[in-house]
């Protein structure tokens, strides 16, 4: 799994970046200074494939500390920056920056950015594995991995697998596992199921797909993609 560093301040914009790196299958850690990062890689703590860093950090600037880390370890460093200035953007690419984001971040620009730069140092990451139900035994299967699902756990994820990215209301939901719409509601039944079928996918080696909710909705399974 290819390991990112996210160094960030603003601590909401880090954990969203993380959620779409993680989504994507990314191992991520989060710092709130340059310092900590450097730190954990110089005392041979932590290795990273690429960082993320934010322009303007307490302390030592992502600028100071990107000249720092891409001197002593050569890991590739893309800048998240407000900055415009065609001289500020020149400044970070000189001094070894291999690429840069302008906020406000794009999830769709920011994966497709680390893609690249990845790339361009040889560094892709593998195929997902399918997720899959195997029927005659009820085990949940992703590549060699497998985790046994009860009968109504079997139910709800072949509905999810069946309806990627759809929203699920959750009486329908309910309607299919135990034909009673009005289960959505009894004693949290379905919240529970759901909560059992997420442990189950982070049992997983790789996290193979998130469910999300949808509040007074219900609910939204999406498959990690690369």
């Amino acid at each position: 799994m290819l390991k990112v560093a996210i160094v960030e301040d603003d601590m909401d914009q880090a954990r969203l970046f993380a959620f779409w790196l993680k989504h994507r299958g990314y191992d991520v850690t989060l710092f709130v200074t340059g310092e900590l990062l450097v730190e954990g890689m110089q005392q041979g703590r932590q290795h990273f494939d690429l960082i993320l860093m934010d322009w303007m950090l307490p302390g030592h600037s992502g600028l100071e500390i990107m000249k720092t880390v891409a001197c002593q370890s050569g890991v590739p460093v893309i800048f998240l920056t407000g900055k415009r200035k065609d001289q500020d953007l020149a400044e970070a690419l000189n001094a070894g920056a291999d690429d840069f984001v302008s906020k406000p971040v794009s999830e769709t620009v920011l994966l497709a950015r680390v893609q690249a730069v990845l790339r361009r140092y040889g560094k892709v990451l593998q195929p997902v594995p399918d997720l899959y139900i195997s029927k005659s035994d009820g085990q949940l299967c992703f590549g060699d991995q497998k985790q046994k699902l009860t009968p109504s756990e079997m139910s709800l994820m072949q509905l999810f697998i069946q309806n990627e990215g759809v929203l699920l209301p959750r009486d329908d939901l309910a309607d299919s596992v135990w034909g009673e719409p009005s289960k959505a509601e009894e004693g949290r039944a379905l919240d529970l199921l759901v909560s059992r079928i997420r442990k189950k996918l982070q049992t997983f080696e790789r996290a193979p797909a998130s469910i999300s909710n949808r509040y007074g909705q219900g609910y939204v399974f999406e498959k990690v993609t690369e």
